[in-house]
């Protein structure tokens, strides 16, 4: 029988979508099976693998919003599993809403939701909107037959209930290694933070901690990766701030945006030091896209960061700039231990793969009974 994987929740670009395009792209079998993806066709066109055994639906309800996906979800997707002849959901989104006739296998990947502690320091009507996807994740959670965690924290989320998961961490793709390569002192250190724009992520606290190092003199830059110039961004008071930091040290912080085909693996070699300072993610890829660059970096202490990097990096306290400045001159003055650090985790990425990760993943779906 056929899986029909929902992706309806997936935007382009975005790591969900990466996730998907690399399961795809990896995966092999020698069963008759189909596996059809239902998502925007902002997505489909983007994503066109070029495999037989992979076929792609799209609707009306599928291109427009959140309610209209749920309705989709609500009174369709049963005709949708029947007229395919699937016989298991595979659900990216950490949700679902619709009444459940077949096995449903949940893939966890964004757990904002489930961290209350941090998405109440949001604004109000973000708080509203976690708090919803709260109580739908975990009514999916417990109606689930599988589920799909992305690191060893998240299970932690799963309640006390009995549920059959597994574990499969995301993977790297092969074009972003690099064999690690002393540089030479340049006359600025060149910090780089790859993100979109969320309080939870942080980038306030960063860029408070770039200002005190460059008051004292320790000449840095920092480029922020990732924001888009949107009004709650413009509005915020990290673009504040920013403002008034530039004002007193010219180019200090340097806003971008991703340009089109823009590569990461392009841009890593660039920088002197990666800086993570998110207090929330699943499991982080761009970390382990970093590692694999053999771009030195340093971590909030935020549990998943441990599981990839082990002792092989710097941990602070993401709610603390002077903490955060103080890891970022360590590994200024220390580049012995840079060195180290980020030979070690060059290893470690490479234990990371999308090929293992796609087939772990359809394996466990097809063996759920």
């Amino acid at each position: 029988m056929n899986i029909l994987i929902d992706a309806t929740n997936i935007i382009p670009d975005s790591g969900g979508y990466t996730h998907l395009k690399e399961l795809l792209k990896n995966y092999k079998t020698k069963e008759k099976e189909i596996i059809y993806v239902a998502s925007s066709n902002n997505v489909i066109n983007k994503l066109r693998i070029n495999n037989k055994k992979v076929r792609y639906i799209s609707n009306f309800f599928l291109n427009k919003g959140t309610f209209f996906r749920l309705i989709w979800q609500f009174f369709f997707i049963n005709l949708c599993l029947k007229k395919n002849r699937c016989s298991k959901l595979f659900v990216l989104g950490g949700y679902f809403f619709f009444i459940k006739k077949i096995r449903v296998i949940l893939l966890i990947q964004n757990i904002l939701p489930l961290e209350t502690k941090i998405f109440l320091q949001e604004k109000l009507y973000l708080i509203i909107k976690n708090y919803l996807l709260n109580l739908l994740y975990r009514f999916s959670i417990s109606r689930s037959d599988g589920i799909i965690l992305l690191s060893k924290y998240s299970k932690k989320f799963l309640g006390k209930k009995k549920i059959h998961f597994k574990v499969i961490p995301h993977g790297v793709q092969k074009n972003f290694f690099r064999e690690f390569k002393k540089k030479t002192n340049n006359k600025k250190f060149k910090i780089l933070y790859v993100s979109k724009y969320e309080k939870y992520k942080n980038q306030l606290n960063l860029v408070e901690a770039c200002y005190n190092l460059k008051k004292k003199n320790i000449n840095v830059s920092l480029t922020l990766l990732g924001l888009d110039k949107k009004k709650n961004f413009l509005n915020s008071d990290l673009y504040k701030f920013i403002k008034k930091v530039n004002s007193k040290f010219k180019d200090l912080i340097i806003i971008k945006n991703f340009k089109k085909n823009e590569k990461l693996i392009k841009i890593y070699p660039k920088f002197d030091l990666q800086v993570y300072p998110s207090k929330c993610e699943a499991f982080g890829l761009i970390i382990l896209e970093t590692i694999a660059s053999s771009l030195p970096i340093i971590c909030s202490n935020y549990p998943v960061y441990k599981e990839i990097l082990k002792k092989n990096t710097i941990y602070f306290d993401p709610d603390n700039p002077d903490d955060i400045a103080n890891s970022i001159k360590i590994y200024i003055t220390n580049p012995k231990t840079k060195h180290r650090n980020t030979k070690n985790l060059l290893k470690i990425s490479k234990k990371f793969d999308w090929k293992t990760c796609s087939r772990q993943t359809f394996k466990f779906i097809k063996e759920l009974s």
